[in-house]
């Protein structure tokens, strides 16, 4: 077989695609790549240049609120509380809105990022109002419950969490374009049952690997994101054929955007929103 060349190669990997072929364009965490993560500067950026949707992740205070960030442990290298302030990095479980609302989570900086710029004084969001931010956007929501460890005294009850999901949802008339996602699996059958206007998105599912579509049956999964190498074509195409959509694993480079684009991926989710949306022969919005 003839090798391909580097410049043949370049150049397949920068062809943009058509439209018809083209993936969503996944903002993860609002695209951490470009503002500060899981705070509004970065989701109304990301809604600024064109994304198809929107991914965050939600945990619950000890006072019952629902704050938006990635671990289920303030993320102390990410967010800084005023000194003398008394407030440290603990587990969100056990502390509430007010102490989490000290948090400064935009003036730190991502030297390996060039798009990035740091937006100082930024807080953690609640759902609440993160929703009031996106709902005239009217783009799909990917919004993750965080379930800490198993036996933690701080992990909320699955349906409980759920409930309070709903009301926020309710509130904001935003549940047929809402999706929640997990790994755990108990909150997505919980939001199944109570809200099935409600999209289900499976992660982690390679932990049930091949037994993907009995997976997305019994959990009425209307998604499930995998990586490149999670699945066969044929057992994507079973999940195609149920009408089980298919998004991507966080994936930052031009050959990873190309490996899951070959694979027809419905959505790629990505830090550089940005990039994606040029490798796909998009202009994003200034």
């Amino acid at each position: 077989m003839p090798r391909t060349s580097t410049a043949l190669l370049l150049f397949l990997i920068a062809a943009p695609l058509a439209a018809a072929d083209r993936p969503m364009v996944i903002a993860h965490r609002g695209g951490s790549a470009s503002r500060p993560e899981n705070t509004l500067p970065a989701f109304q950026h990301a809604l600024r240049i064109g994304v198809s949707m929107l991914e965050f992740d939600m945990n619950l205070t000890s006072d019952g609120r629902i704050i938006i960030h990635h671990d289920s442990t303030v993320n102390a290298k990410i967010c800084k509380a005023p000194e003398g302030s008394g407030v440290t990095a603990r587990p969100i479980g056990l502390m509430t809105l007010l102490q989490l609302e000290q948090f400064d989570c935009g003036s730190f900086d991502r030297p390996n990022s060039p798009r990035y710029k740091a937006v100082p004084d930024t807080k953690m969001p609640t759902l609440d109002e993160f929703l009031s931010a996106v709902v005239e956007s009217k783009v799909p929501l990917l919004g993750e419950t965080k379930m800490p460890p198993e036996g933690a005294e701080y992990a909320p009850d699955p349906v409980s969490f759920v409930d309070l999901v709903i009301a926020s949802l309710k509130k904001f008339g935003v549940e047929d374009r809402f999706i929640l996602q997990s790994a755990d699996y108990r909150t997505l059958d919980a939001m199944r049952q109570k809200n099935p206007k409600v999209g289900i998105c499976l992660l982690n599912a390679r932990r049930f690997k091949p037994r993907y579509l009995e997976l997305a049956k019994k959990h009425h999964a209307t998604h499930i994101m995998l990586r490149t190498d999670d699945a066969t074509p044929e057992q994507l195409q079973a999940l195609r054929a149920a009408g089980v959509k298919i998004l991507s694993s966080t994936a930052n480079t031009r050959e990873d955007w190309k490996a899951y684009a070959d694979l027809k991926m419905d959505g790629i989710l990505t830090d550089d929103p940005e990039g994606l949306l040029e490798f796909l022969g998009q202009q994003p919005a200034k």
